[in-house]
């Protein structure tokens, strides 16, 4: 019996450890992907001689979709949750792009995440299906790529 107690004591340590584990090493964004609308999203890494390149079009793939499918939506409060905290004017920023790109947003969308010249700022070109493009620029702070979206430094959180 004592041996199936220390066994047991075992398992629920390695359950607990791979739990904890998993939800240090999980994505730290405070944002996700919801269940509609669905949206095609077709992220790629600008062409580049640096290995930074498809990293971070791998790193801020989750945020360009999300912002596509808010702007798909209509959903104005939803994308300026995505905006930098730091930034200011957020909620008009993104009442502005939801007014411009919702009819087209929920087409098949190509981002094309251009080389990062300085570390945690990125840009985005966003192609949609009827020709209309969009220029999303990007900023990072504590592992977490937000939109600028507003007034701000992208750099000083």
């Amino acid at each position: 019996m004592g041996a199936r107690r220390v066994a047991a004591a075992a398992c629920a340590l390695f359950l607990g450890a791979g739990a904890v584990a998993w939800w240090q090493l999980g994505d730290p964004a405070p944002y996700a992907l919801r269940e509609s609308p669905a949206v095609t999203v077709t992220v790629r890494a600008a062409a580049s001689d640096h290995p930074d390149a498809a990293e971070v079009a791998e790193e801020t793939d989750l945020l360009i979709r999300a912002s596509v499918q808010r702007l798909a939506a209509g959903d104005a409060a939803g994308l300026a949750d995505l905006g930098a905290p730091w930034f200011t004017g957020r909620r008009e920023a993104a009442e502005a792009l939801v007014a411009e790109y919702r009819d087209v947003a929920d087409q098949p969308v190509a981002a094309t995440v251009a080389d990062p010249v300085v570390p945690h700022l990125a840009s985005v070109d966003l192609r949609f299906t009827g020709g209309e493009r969009q220029r999303l620029y990007l900023s990072r702070a504590d592992g977490v790529w937000w939109l600028e979206l507003g007034e701000g430094d992208p750099v000083a959180p």
